[in-house]
């Protein structure tokens, strides 16, 4: 199950990116959310297949990447309208499956501080309500911003992250 996200961008084609590799990845579930491929039939005919993470382990590394995680508990939106209360939710999800990831590391654990962020806000009014809202919770984090359509009209924002570890022998 691979980690993903799918981001509405205003204006231009369709973008595609995506890494693979021969190097099979691990899923990790978020034990607050119901895994995507389990969603109810409420939010379209086929459920999404993807997982909150995965970890994969190329020669002498330990990469992990959180798929777009957004302000949801169980498979239902929280916090509507709220984007502050979105941005703690999003960053109490990614912190559960930075906890999950952790079981199956095999290097030390990753830290939400040690995270590299693409952040998707649907309202660029928003833009500094988020950014004062994470810096309390990651620091000097590496952030990318960018005003995007989210897959749900409830929710107002989006949050994916990346990172490694080097393994030692």
């Amino acid at each position: 199950m691979p980690a993903a996200c799918a981001i509405g961008l205003i204006g231009g084609s369709l973008n595609i990116a995506f890494m693979a590799g021969a190097t099979p990845a691990v899923p990790v579930e978020n034990p607050r959310q119901v895994s995507a491929y389990n969603y109810p039939a409420d939010y379209g005919p086929r459920s999404p297949t993807f997982s909150r993470a995965v970890l994969v382990h190329p020669e002498g590394q330990e990469i992990l990447f959180v798929s777009g995680t957004a302000s949801i508990v169980g498979h239902q939106t929280v916090h509507p309208g709220d984007v502050v209360g979105q941005t703690r939710e999003s960053m109490a999800n990614i912190g559960a499956v930075v906890g999950e990831a952790a079981r199956l590391c095999r290097s030390p654990a990753f830290v939400l501080a040690e995270l590299s962020y693409r952040v998707y806000i649907r309202h660029a009014r928003d833009f500094q309500k988020v950014r004062d809202t994470l810096k309390p919770l990651i620091g000097e984090a590496e952030i990318v911003y960018l005003q995007a359509d989210i897959c749900r009209h409830d929710l107002l924002l989006e949050i994916e992250a990346f990172a490694s570890h080097a393994l030692e022998n």
